[in-house]
């Protein structure tokens, strides 16, 4: 078995923590609906904050739950995180035992993003939005995709510029869905399903357990040391057939702002997704390069509600 734990059913209800009161899962046409991020190491804490002012700041009307192992971070943390008016979700750790080398070593925690599909106590709809984003305008109306969409997300670059080793070989700007057409007929282009993939910073899903005890069954059987992005390829395999793709200004990756500059347009994006290099990392020298974008998070994490 590849999991040390596989808690299903109403025994997750049961064994994982809640910290929540009913108020704050908002009700549209009686369903429940929510952001969800993960808090899954404590260098992300500045993250949750700005992510969470960014979405007062657009007027969200969805609150904002916040799934964390109980240790992760201090009680005062805990306690910042709830003033902001956060609902805090407790979770089991969600780890696989397979060998697999990720393409960055912090991908490892992000496979605890899949406890959100248990969340059927909670919520009805949720978009799931990684603690690494914030928002530039309002993006409600993601919760009012077609109903009968159970999946959906932003397709992804694979240009990969920085050549970083880790990546796809396929993974080059000829490839990209975004730029082929920049490229003559002649070209080759390699459609494989390495090229045709979204990002699971951000995804629009609907908690259910027996879509959960299917995910249980399938990293039990599949090969996970091909998953090099963690619960983000496990996620495009998973759904490989049936996810719903959404435009991309819903998901501004950072790096679409060297790979794809004709692209990157302030005005018309939604949010920024601040991959690699976090603005709060002062230190990392892959700011350098962005910091006209990085001021943009600065601005969410400062901002304060004119009615404290």
């Amino acid at each position: 078995m590849y999991f040390r734990t596989i808690v299903i059913g109403a025994i997750a209800i049961v064994i994982l923590g809640i910290y929540y009161q009913n108020y704050f899962i908002s009700k549209h046409h009686n369903e429940r609906r929510a952001w969800v991020t993960l808090l899954g190491t404590e260098d992300y804490f500045p993250g949750v904050l700005a992510l969470v002012r960014s979405l007062k700041r657009a007027n969200s009307i969805y609150p904002l739950v916040v799934m964390m192992t109980k240790d992760v971070c201090s009680d005062e943390a805990q306690q910042l995180i709830l003033n902001e008016g956060c609902s805090i979700r407790f979770i089991e750790d969600f780890y696989p035992t397979s060998e697999t080398v990720y393409s960055y070593p912090h991908f490892f925690h992000a496979w605890k993003k899949l406890r959100a599909f248990e969340m059927v106590d909670i919520c009805d709809k949720c978009v799931f939005l990684d603690a690494d984003i914030i928002l530039l305008q309002n993006i409600d109306e993601l919760f009012d995709l077609n109903d009968n969409i159970s999946f959906a997300a932003v397709q992804t670059c694979t240009c990969n510029l920085r050549k970083i080793s880790t990546f796809p070989e396929s993974w080059k700007p000829e490839n990209c869905p975004y730029t082929r057409e920049q490229y003559s007929n002649n070209t080759t282009h390699d459609n494989s399903p390495a090229n045709v993939i979204f990002n699971a910073g951000l995804f629009l899903f609907r908690p259910n357990l027996t879509i959960f005890q299917q995910m249980l069954e399938a990293l039990n059987t599949w090969d996970l040391t091909e998953f090099k992005f963690a619960e983000q390829d496990f996620l495009n395999k998973f759904y490989h057939d049936t996810w719903t793709r959404i435009p991309f200004i819903y998901h501004g990756i950072k790096v679409f702002s060297k790979s794809h500059p004709h692209l990157w347009d302030l005005s018309k994006l939604k949010t920024i997704h601040y991959v690699n290099a976090k603005p709060w990392q002062k230190s990392d020298e892959g700011n350098v390069e962005y910091e006209i974008i990085n001021r943009l998070w600065w601005e969410a994490y400062e901002w304060r509600s004119e009615k404290k």
